[in-house]
């Protein structure tokens, strides 16, 4: 969890905290792109969404933050949501694909960004998906265990991206 996208890392680890993230699912897997999960019709869950309440969160971009592979952000609505707030529930890990110079330089000219030298190797080397950076709050990074959401990517979906088992979530905090 990165320190200066506290909304983001507190919501995070409250929710972890309270095991809501066990018996969720991932809810949309793309491979060399996303997993997506957080959320669940399951009785549990949904006793916690109402005990800790629908809420969004204020989007906590920083330029440092972008979405190269491993990146953990919150999912967000994008339409009568101008202020880009993210989901309360919904988070998504990128496995993302490799990116090439001619890309980087169109989405920097298109979404007004300038990625350091730096970010810009880590999008070649070991690829993201960056037409999602200034839309998303990227709040931390998978250390280790890309091999599992690279498998679970994998996982074979529907025309709607649901992968066709369910895909359970089990978090626990580790200090």
């Amino acid at each position: 969890m990165f320190d200066n996208t506290p909304l983001h890392s507190y919501n995070f680890l409250y929710k972890i905290h309270r095991q809501y993230y066990t018996d969720t699912e991932f809810t949309r897997v793309v491979p060399e792109f996303v997993i997506q999960g957080g959320n669940s019709e399951e009785e549990g869950p949904q006793q916690q969404r109402f005990l800790i309440g629908q809420h969004t969160l204020g989007a906590e971009f920083s330029e440092e933050y972008v979405h190269t592979r491993g990146a953990v952000a919150m999912s967000r609505s994008y339409s009568n949501n101008p202020e880009k707030r993210s989901s309360g529930y919904d988070f998504y890990i990128v496995t993302g694909r490799k990116i090439g110079d001619v890309e980087i330089a169109q989405i920097e000219s298109e979404k007004g960004l300038t990625y350091s030298s730096d970010q810009k190797s880590r999008y070649k080397k070991i690829g993201g998906a960056p037409h999602l950076d200034g839309e998303h709050t990227v709040f931390g990074r998978v250390i280790r265990g890309m091999d599992v959401a690279d498998k679970i990517a994998l996982t074979p979906n529907d025309d709607s991206d649901w992968p066709l088992e369910r895909l359970e979530i089990e978090m626990n905090l580790v200090k």
